[in-house]
């Protein structure tokens, strides 16, 4: 099943302010449902909800990976969405894999996009485990019962993307986002901290 029919069913892990989620339905029309950790993205992200079609079929819920909200643990989706959400408590990234696996139907597609290692700490909080590169991702993914579709280093994008920021925050003369992007374009330089995008489908 494609993400672009109505009949698809996505659940974003991490969903932030919701912009993805809302996002996803808006272009193809399909069910989401999103969950945050934090009560205040979610207060966010239905926020920005109540500002769009009431036609939309999104849900946004508080709640850990690890104890999923019971309106939502019990579903089986179609896709899972996880964008930048694991890189946080990747200690635990095999149980996070897990929880995405749980709630995908059988042939379902994983789409992971992530931060990967070996760390810095501007992008996690989790320092009692070195954090995955690529290659840990990957195999990662795949002993969670899943076969690769797409795998990609997508460093050379988020170097992109962060140039563009930091020069809208040097344009704004904005101190803290250019000393913050200057960091995060150091420590991509560097190879400390890259991103990876996989596509996975539920064997």
């Amino acid at each position: 099943c494609r993400l672009s029919c109505k009949q698809c069913e996505c659940v974003d892990m991490g969903c932030g302010e919701g912009t993805p989620a809302i996002t996803m339905a808006k272009q193809f029309g399909c069910k989401v449902v999103g969950v945050d950790v934090s009560e205040n993205n979610i207060a966010s992200a239905r926020k920005f909800l109540s500002e769009e079609s009431s036609t939309l079929n999104v849900q946004f819920h508080e709640g850990n990976f690890f104890d999923m909200p019971a309106r939502v643990q019990h579903e089986m989706f179609t896709h899972v969405w996880a964008q930048v959400s694991f890189f946080h408590t990747h200690a635990h990234l095999r149980r996070c894999i897990d929880v995405a696996a749980s709630m995908l139907k059988s042939g379902g597609t994983f789409i992971l996009v992530d931060y990967c290692g070996p760390r810095h700490p501007v992008f996690t909080r989790d320092t009692s485990k070195s954090a995955p590169d690529m290659n840990e991702y990957i195999q990662t993914v795949k002993d969670a019962g899943f076969n690769i579709l797409v795998q990609e280093d997508a460093s050379r994008h988020f170097l992109a993307g962060t140039t563009f920021l930091r020069k809208i925050a040097g344009e704004e003369k904005n101190t803290v986002e250019i000393n913050f992007y200057d960091g995060r374009i150091s420590s991509i330089k560097e190879k400390l901290i890259g991103m990876v995008i996989i596509v996975a489908q539920k064997k």
